[in-house]
């Protein structure tokens, strides 16, 4: 099983990274010794071609850090490519419905549980001559599914999406969340901590990790606090741009004209 699925299912903490301009497959060789436990790429809002896709995440194989892909949306050639690249899992955005998590499902997992397309002795089993029955069952107990949850509708939904078999964590989108609930940007406004609360609370009982994307310190530790294990800590543009603002505005203080 992937380390992050098994950690997770264990109730530990893992710590992850989003990114989303870097392309240079080394890039998580460098966020992993710096102790990050996953590595999302984003597809959604980032801009990576298939083939870079499939270069960061055999990089990721070598250094053996688990890769999650963000697709911009459920389809199926969105959802397959990912995982027959060796991705351990996906994280969809903007998932709403149940029917939408099963959709997910039917794409991502091989038969019976899903349909998902097979084509064995490729990236995702490194290759190997395998057994297929044995690699499908296998597979789909690996395959790691995060839904995010962006809306007021998700809100209202989580319980029914949570129920989805194959559906691993519940991961809340903060900025897209404050927006459809009126308060762009505002992440501590009380209605939107009492939608997370919903969110960490529903893992829990349904036996999910729930997971959260943040930039902040302070905030990020009351979630872990609260109870979330699957968290995003900050991205390739906010560690590059806010560690060379900083370095660069201190320097440029030493100078007194």
């Amino acid at each position: 099983m992937h380390a992050l699925k098994k950690t997770l299912q264990a109730g530990k903490l893992t710590i992850g990274n989003m990114i989303s301009e870097v392309r240079n497959p080394n890039v998580v060789h460098l966020l992993a010794r710096c102790g990050y436990d996953f590595i999302i790429v984003d597809n959604e809002h980032g801009t990576y071609s298939v083939e870079t896709l499939s270069n960061i995440i055999a990089a990721a194989h070598g250094g053996n850090v688990p890769i999650l892909v963000r697709i911009p949306e459920i389809r199926r050639e969105t959802v397959m490519k990912p995982l027959d690249a060796g991705a351990a899992g996906l994280l969809v955005p903007q998932v709403d419905t149940a029917d939408q998590a099963r959709q997910l499902v039917e794409f991502a997992k091989y038969p019976p549980e899903g349909a998902r397309g097979v084509a064995l002795r490729r990236p995702h089993n490194l290759y190997r001559r395998v057994s297929a029955s044995d690699y499908l069952r296998q597979a789909n107990e690996e395959t790691f599914l995060a839904v995010q949850a962006e809306t007021p509708t998700a809100i209202e939904n989580r319980e029914e999406i949570a129920s989805v078999p194959g559906i691993d964590a519940i991961f809340v989108g903060p900025m897209d969340l404050s927006v459809s609930m009126g308060h762009p940007g505002e992440a501590t406004h009380p209605a939107q901590v009492e939608a997370v609360d919903k969110i960490v609370a529903t893992c829990r009982q349904k036996g999910l990790a729930s997971g959260i994307m943040l930039f902040d310190r302070d905030q990020a530790a009351h979630w872990i606090e609260k109870g979330m294990r699957f968290m995003v800590y900050g991205s390739d543009i906010s560690l590059l741009a806010d560690a060379a603002l900083e370095a660069v505005t201190a320097l440029k203080k030493l100078v007194v004209s």
